[in-house]
């Protein structure tokens, strides 16, 4: 009797058609009749087609597969659990969270607790408790305990080094293998309380939130010029920015044995100790410079635009050419490079123009002034009597369009200088990744451990996205962060009853959703799967 066998081999699965038959010597053995060559060169439509056709010619009408009664069990979603699984395998993560759990001496499985939180996290960020209730929606997921996720945040707090520099190592073979520019910044996340315990995380500081009454933390991180990240550190919600450099720079030299890079940071970081601690570990760097804090003698060749014979041209991002001139002139071992935007004039005129305008408003209610009057352009004379302050007003014309930047580099040059400052703005973008994407703030965790827990489940998030991103988007453009968690929403399979029968149908592949399975290099499923063959 013929039959369909799948044979498979070191150069792939063979489809072949045999029959039984007894030998000469009456003993059982079987004949090739026809061989359909290697299942991967078939689409799963040409197999299902080919499948209907010899049920047709064997005398079946089609209709008959679909009698009896046809019941959907369940849907749940694939897409992230098949993506963002293999990333974590890639950088060895379930290695690293393994042997965390047997050194640890876990009674429960570390790595599904950390998975199922990743997944929320990068699909719809929510809250632990809502995680643990939404873990069915996901296929084969491993039942995870309400309280192991808890207990899982403290172990990624105790452990947060290690798998900070897991991460780095991986990134840093896969995509530069010289590491040779880092991007430093620094931000806020808020929590919604008010309350601060003397020595802990959570204390009152100055918000780039803007969240005024609301304790938080300070959270500074280093990415190379992919945006890849290097590492975090986390400090105390009162901590000045300035003060975080010294530690970066410390941990860079001391954990991740690093001997020559190029430090880009904004000019919040800049302080003449900070740029000695620069120098003293053997670094260079690219430091936005506080023009109006030069020296006179500094600021007035830098806002003579008579001195500005250079130009650099480059492309925005809506590909239109930008022209920027610019001068250099050297200070204390330093190249001062100051550069002038004509489009950049004119929005420092609007900006002031608009805090004017502003001011002039406010004047008829004084008592809201008594913040940051000097915001507005505005002087006190006494008893809550304010005035524009025209001599302020008309300093503040003096820098529209100028900006400056300084580095100790003596190799690179001017133009690739200003190149580096401007990629700056990649760990803007990545702040608000963590803060609108991954929705890391505001925080509702309490604890010292349960906040670091939280960052590091954040951090692991952005380190997966952001892999997925560069291999979908090698090259071409194609997805950004909405548009990628758009196409793994839409990867999912119903479980459904069938004549006494379980099965898995796959929706329809959308076309991003094939794309992005073949740039991460996974399989797609098949259309139908029995319910004990599904694998993701």
């Amino acid at each position: 009797m013929p039959f369909l066998r799948a044979e498979k081999k070191s150069s792939g699965t063979y489809l072949r058609i045999l029959e039984s038959y007894r030998n000469a010597a009456g003993q059982s053995t079987h004949r090739l009749l026809y061989s359909l060559g290697k299942l991967e060169d078939y689409t799963p439509e040409q197999l299902r087609a080919i499948g209907i056709k010899l049920f047709e010619l064997g005398g079946g009408e089609v209709k008959a597969l679909l009698q009896g009664d046809i019941e959907e069990i369940g849907r749940y979603n694939y897409g992230y659990q098949q993506i963002y699984g293999k990333v974590l395998r890639h950088y060895g993560l379930h290695d690293v969270f393994r042997r965390i759990e047997k050194r640890s001496k876990l009674q429960f499985n570390l790595y599904d607790s950390v998975f199922l939180m990743l997944l929320e996290r990068l699909q719809e960020p929510c809250s632990k408790r809502n995680s643990f209730y939404n873990q069915h929606e996901y296929v084969h997921l491993p039942p995870v305990a309400l309280h192991h996720l808890y207990r899982t945040l403290d172990k990624l707090a105790a452990n947060h080094l290690l798998i900070q520099q897991q991460i780095f190592a991986t990134g840093r073979d896969l995509f530069n293998q010289k590491l040779d520019v880092i991007f430093y910044d620094v931000t806020t996340f808020y929590f919604e309380s008010e309350v601060e315990k003397e020595g802990e995380l959570r204390q009152m500081g100055f918000g780039k939130d803007g969240k005024i009454g609301n304790t938080q933390i300070l959270f500074c991180m280093m990415i190379d010029r992919d945006k890849n990240p290097i590492g975090y550190r986390i400090f105390k919600g009162n901590t000045y920015e300035g003060h975080t450099f010294e530690k970066a720079l410390e941990d860079l030299k001391n954990q991740y044995q690093i001997d020559k890079i190029i430090v880009v940071a904004d000019r919040g970081m800049l302080s003449k100790n900070n740029l000695q601690i620069t120098t003293a570990k053997g670094y260079e760097f690219i430091i936005g410079e506080r023009l109006k804090n030069l020296p006179k003698a500094i600021q007035n060749p830098l806002l003579d635009l008579s001195n500005y014979k250079h130009e650099w041209i480059y492309n925005d991002d809506t590909d239109e050419p930008v022209t920027i001139q610019y001068t250099t002139l050297h200070q204390e071992g330093k190249t001062i490079i100051a550069t002038y935007s004509a489009s950049r004039a004119k929005k420092d005129k609007q900006d002031r123009e608009d805090k004017i305008a502003t001011a002039e408003k406010l004047l008829d209610n004084p008592s809201l002034l008594r913040k940051k009057p000097a915001r507005y352009f505005l002087q006190s004379n006494g008893k809550e009597v304010y005035t524009l302050d025209e001599n302020k007003i008309a300093q503040s014309q003096k820098y529209d369009g100028f900006l400056a930047i300084s580095t100790n580099n003596a190799t690179l040059g001017i133009t690739e200088v200003l190149a580096q400052y401007k990629q700056l703005y990649k760990i803007e973008h990545s702040f608000r990744t963590f803060k609108s994407h991954l929705e890391t703030r505001p925080m509702f965790h309490w604890t010292d451990s349960r906040i670091e827990g939280h960052i590091c489940l954040c951090y692991i998030a952005f380190a997966l996205q952001n892999y997925v991103l560069q291999k979908a988007n090698k090259t071409k453009p194609v997805f950004t962060e909405t548009s990628l968690r758009k196409t793994l929403d839409k990867m999912q399979v119903s479980l459904i009853k069938h004549n006494a029968q379980q099965a898995y149908i796959r929706s329809a592949p959308t076309t991003n959703e094939a794309y992005l399975q073949q740039q991460m290099g996974v399989k797609p499923l098949l259309p139908i799967i029995r319910q004990n063959k599904l694998s993701i």
